[in-house]
């Protein structure tokens, strides 16, 4: 019998060696493969699981502000059912083979982000907005007002320096007109001269104690003065003592009288006519401004505002753009050149100095003859003489001194009578004054109008809703980590129709600021002033129809529920049933003045003197627009112009108006749009989330050796981890609207 060979035993050692190592290699292959799948399946069910979470959404708050937020059941029960059902492991079927038997360990779900997060919002807003926001109707508004720009900018040029030069021609006549007033209170300080003199008949006849009285009875009193020397030198007793005593004493007394009135008069005078020169050369420096003024309107740089406006070509809009004359335009340059008849020319001033010389001049001439006489009179008393006819030369000269200065400065029609007539153009200001009185009358009506918005009474039930969404607007700029801004106190009007002009044409810069932005597709602050005049409850004009009419408040009061000015809160942020609305059609009359202003200033353009011409546009502004607010009451919209025949509503304004105040960019206005959702839909935004991230944690058992793979774990090669004889792997998965 032969012996096996030790040959074959090697051979079977070899292979069994060599088997078992590719047993061994396979064996954690196949493991290693029944992971990946595990990983692969884990993220699956995680991915399927949040998307399902996600998808119970906040309905009513997507229909009413196409805004997703979580909402109706429980987010974990959703994802763990979700998770469950895609590993298979809450209804295995028996006889069933799988090569990775998942076993869920753990799964939930966390909030990521949630949508009162401003960030959130805005990008929620601008997603709903890019597909429903009607930007060829945003672009139409703005090619509307597009004509406009060129007139509007050459308005609002002219009607802010017709206003400056309006004020400062004013102050400068103004300056002028106390200056006269100065020269003839300086002709009243000789009052006191003129009845010592005296230069009336009755005074001459009547008076005791006047220079024409006494330089009659000089020689009389000298005759006497040398009788009683004659009689002295006698030794007989003087004849005429008393009578001589009483015209010295008379002489005295007037001379006395005389040089205190002299000193007094010319000390006022100086004074006086001092005052008065500072006037006129402050009034000078007043024109100096108003030529400033004119310079640097006539240089200063292109408003861009309009420029980006002006010529712009409206891309999307199917209607055809209107086109505008340009005569509006021309009426307003030539305007602006008539300014130069305000401005008086530099000799103007020095011939009016050279007048205030020329009376002092007269009055030095009074002042010195009736030195003279004094000094001649008092010579007289202490020397008499028959023949002193420098007495009654002196006496005739004061008087004819006194009839030069009154008939030049006294008497009515005096050089100061042609100065009033130079400087006051009666007709020129009886014609503004009727113009101002009716532009005053059509201003008390706007802020009839708009006083009597804020004057309504406020019940408790609007009071509360003001303060609930006060109270959320805070707490989501808390939130957002922003300070709330302060709150303006309410709205301030412009004290006179002027004022109200100057602000209405300089806002213009501003509004067409905004319409510029929409046609250079500013995307974001129109997709975001879009939203809330489409998505946000606005004031229907035609609410104000009793107001406006008769005064009547009781249908207002009603309407001023918060429920009707939710845009105009997001706009302007007044926490007050009603100044939002006060702000809101402040502004519309403010705009409407503006445009139709500059309508005025062509229409008047007959008037010939510019400062007629601003009172008669500012009037013709007034009661176009308070016809406008009428034309708003009755049917919600307006023409734009009478040189642009289109309708503009006032919803359209409210865009406009939010692209001006920049306020859909701004924090505060974001909080604010939030504020008013959560306190409609009954929700808190920042606790309503809008991107979820799942957690699931599964595992497997291993099939082959788990300490090998336990070793091939410290390896790094695995995700996740070997525990007991099972394979561990958590996965997370995020997810948003």
């Amino acid at each position: 019998m032969n012996k096996p060979s030790t040959s074959y035993g090697s051979i079977t050692i070899f292979s069994a060696v060599v088997l078992s190592g590719l047993l061994l290699f396979s064996a954690v292959l196949i493991d290693y493969a029944r992971m990946a799948v595990l990983h692969k399946v884990t993220e699956d069910a995680a991915r399927s699981g949040v998307r399902s979470a996600l998808s119970a959404y906040d309905n009513r708050l997507y229909e009413r502000y196409g805004l997703f937020g979580r909402g109706g059941t429980d987010s974990n029960d959703i994802f763990e059912q979700t998770v469950q059902a895609n590993l298979g492991t809450s209804s295995r079927q028996k006889g069933t083979f799988k090569l990775v038997q998942a076993e869920l360990q753990s799964a939930h779900i966390d909030n990521a982000e949630v949508l009162g997060k401003h960030e959130v919002f805005s990008r929620q807003v601008l997603e709903e907005m890019k597909y429903k926001a009607p930007v060829d109707f945003a672009l139409e508004l703005a090619s509307k007002f597009a004509p406009l720009s060129g007139a509007m900018k050459e308005a609002t040029v002219t009607v802010n320096m017709l206003e400056e030069l309006r004020k400062l021609y004013d102050k400068r006549e103004e300056k002028l007109a106390a200056a006269l007033q100065l020269q003839r209170q300086a002709a009243e300080t000789v009052g006191g001269i003129a009845g010592l003199i005296p230069t009336k008949a009755l005074e001459l006849a009547t008076g005791t104690e006047n220079a024409a009285r006494l330089a009659g009875d000089y020689a009389q009193y000298a005759n006497w003065v040398m009788t009683d020397q004659q009689l002295v030198q006698q030794g007989k007793k003087p004849k005429y003592s008393d009578q001589i005593e009483a015209y010295a004493e008379k002489a005295r007394g007037w001379t006395d009288g005389m040089s205190k009135e002299l000193d007094k008069a010319r000390k006022q005078h100086d004074k006086l006519q001092q005052e008065a020169v500072k006037a006129i050369n402050k009034a000078k420096q007043v024109n100096a401004d108003m030529q400033r003024i004119k310079q640097e309107t006539a240089n200063a740089p292109s408003n861009s505002s309009y420029d980006r406006v002006t010529g712009k070509n409206v891309a999307g809009v199917d209607t055809v753009t209107p086109v505008m004359d340009t005569a509006p335009e021309n009426d307003m340059q030539e305007i602006r050149k008539l300014a130069d008849e305000l401005i008086l020319p530099d000799g103007w001033f020095a011939e009016y100095n050279g007048e205030i010389a020329d009376q002092a001049t007269v009055f030095a001439s009074l002042q010195m003859e009736a030195g003279g006489f004094i000094t001649n009179l008092t010579a007289g008393l202490a020397v008499p003489n028959l023949s002193n006819e420098q007495i009654k030369e002196g006496a005739v000269n004061l008087r004819i001194a006194y009839e030069q200065y009154e008939a030049a400065y006294v008497r009515k029609g005096s050089s100061l009578d042609e100065r009033e007539r130079k400087l006051t153009d009666k007709e020129l200001k009886k014609e503004r004054q009727a113009q101002e009185a009716k532009a005053g009358e059509l201003w008390s009506q706007a802020r009839r109008l708009l006083h009597g918005m804020t004057s309504v009474p406020q019940s408790e039930e609007h009071l509360q809703v003001i303060q609930d969404i006060e109270k959320r607007y805070k707490n989501n700029l808390l939130f957002n980590q922003e300070a709330a801004g302060a709150e303006a106190e309410g709205l301030a009007l412009a004290q006179d129709a002027h004022e109200e002009a100057e602000e209405a044409a300089s806002a213009m810069s501003g509004l067409f600021g905004g319409i510029a932005d929409m046609l250079e597709q500013t995307r974001d602050s129109v997709y975001l002033s879009e939203y809330t005049v489409s998505h946000f409850a606005s004031f229907a004009p035609q609410n104000l129809r009793a107001l406006l009419t008769s005064g009547d408040t009781n249908e207002l009061a009603h309407a001023v529920a918060f429920s009707n000015q939710e845009a105009e809160y997001v706009i302007y942020g007044f926490h007050s049933p009603t100044a939002n609305l006060a702000a809101a059609y402040g502004e519309l009359i403010g705009v409407r003045m503006a445009i139709r202003t500059m309508e005025g200033l062509s229409a008047c353009r007959a008037a010939a003197h510019p400062l007629l011409i601003l009172s008669c546009s500012v009037a013709y502004g007034l009661e176009k627009t308070m016809e406008d607010m009428a034309a708003f009451t009755e049917r919600g919209a307006a023409p734009l112009s009478k040189y642009i025949n289109v309708d503009v509503a006032y919803t359209d304004y409210l865009r406009l108006f939010m692209l001006v105040h920049g306020a859909a960019n701004r924090p505060s206005a974001l909080a604010r749009m939030i504020a008013v959702i959560e306190h409609n839909d009954g929700v808190t935004l920042s606790k309503v989330p809008t991107a979820l991230t799942g957690e699931i944690k599964a595992s497997a058992r291993l099939w082959f050796l788990p300490g090998v793979m336990d070793i091939v774990q410290h390896f790094g090669s695995l995700q996740g981890k070997v525990v007991g004889g099972k394979y561990e792997t958590v996965q997370t998965i995020g997810w948003s609207y």
